[in-house]
């Protein structure tokens, strides 16, 4: 797909991190399957590896984990 953000070039299969951040809450996921811009680095998930990591993220707050980093894989 082309970037939507720099329209500058096709997106390529690779690997990202996320960052999460509510309120007093930290999460940084490593590794995130992605389509990845090679001009400006902008990253696009799909919609499956966007809700599966949603969801993982939302149980790591409910346990109650404040700053945590971890990979995807």
């Amino acid at each position: 797909m082309n970037c939507v953000v720099c329209r500058e070039a096709q997106t390529v299969r690779g690997f990202s991190s996320i960052r999460f951040e509510r309120d007093e809450f930290r999460a940084v996921v490593h590794q995130v399957p992605a389509q990845i811009c090679p001009a400006c680095g902008e990253s696009y998930l799909d919609e499956v590896t966007t809700a599966d990591l949603l969801k993982r993220v939302e149980q790591i707050l409910e346990e109650g984990e404040m700053d945590i980093v971890q990979d995807y894989v």
